[in-house]
């Protein structure tokens, strides 16, 4: 008999046929199961498809080189197949990241390519592209002392609250440096990159908070901190394009989910542009920043 892990993440029961240290333990009947086993070659009745996914109504198929294939199928099961030996920390990399993005949103849930900080009563999430500053900003609040719901992907749920993820942050090394943090005891996330498992567990924030600001950073060729406070449109436009995975939407079909939990979004939440200088990054300056802003 097969034994099963059951964790809790992202407001779901989780049971796994293998162990996923980064979730948190939880018992309680299942609403996502994972499974070891063979995945489909190709999905039927594709919809889009990019260089290594494929997707249609309720069916996501994801295969990562050398490391294993994923397919996640009507928001309750992935089933993985190993493409290597190991069923290591890479493997669940891409299990927690673009397989678990294609499984909210066929959920009909709202995942924000961001960090969610608890602020007060509520959440405020920091989103942009890929390698603004996210995580680190989230780094330096928790190293002010404040606590962290999610990092990387945040969800949103109908009820519009942030729902925690798991207490881990991948920070690069460069980041850990400027908080004097040692990398000695963490984890790489992958062996050819400086980016690290910095587990949070004393600044992890378990309940579920409402959505109060999304902050979305971006960088420029110039001196001091800029802001932008954005509504209607431009509003709408900013949250739909740093949805995580946004690029999935039209081929899992779920347009319409999505459009309908962003219009609930916001009149509820205030989101800022929010420009620093390219380099360094300064993240004292720019924390206290953003607080002044929120003020």
């Amino acid at each position: 008999m097969v034994q099963l892990f059951t964790y809790k993440a992202f407001g779901l029961v989780i049971k796994s046929e293998f162990e996923i240290p980064e979730l948190l333990n939880h018992e309680g009947i299942s609403d996502v199961e994972i499974i070891l086993g063979k995945t489909p070659q190709n999905l039927k009745n594709i919809n889009k498809q990019g260089v290594k996914y494929q997707a249609s109504k309720n069916e996501f198929l994801l295969e990562v080189d050398n490391i294993a294939k994923y397919f996640v199928n009507s928001g309750n099961k992935i089933t993985v197949e190993l493409l290597k030996e190991n069923l290591d920390k890479e493997v669940r990399l891409f299990l927690l990241g673009s397989s678990f993005g294609a499984l909210f949103l066929q959920r009909g849930l709202l995942p924000i390519h961001g960090s969610a900080i608890k602020l007060d009563e509520s959440v405020t999430i920091f989103t942009g592209l890929s390698g603004v500053g996210k995580s680190s900003m989230a780094a330096y609040f928790i190293n002010q002392g404040y606590q962290a719901l999610a990092d990387d992907i945040s969800v949103v749920n109908s009820n519009l609250e942030v729902v925690p993820g798991f207490p881990n942050l991948k920070i690069w090394n460069d980041v850990l440096n400027k908080l004097d943090i040692q990398n000695e005891s963490l984890s790489q996330i992958r062996p050819d990159i400086k980016k690290y498992q910095l587990p949070i567990n004393d600044n992890y924030y378990n309940e579920s908070l409402p959505l109060k600001n999304i902050i979305i950073l971006t960088t420029k060729n110039s001196s001091g901190f800029n802001y932008e406070e954005l509504f209607g449109i431009k509003k709408f436009n900013a949250i739909r394009n740093n949805t995580y995975r946004h690029r999935f939407v039209q081929g899992l079909e779920k347009q319409q989910d999505h459009f309908q939990i962003l219009n609930k979004l916001l009149p509820n939440i205030k989101v800022f542009n929010v420009s620093r200088p390219q380099s360094p990054i300064m993240l004292k300056e720019l924390g206290d920043f953003i607080i002044n802003l929120l003020d």
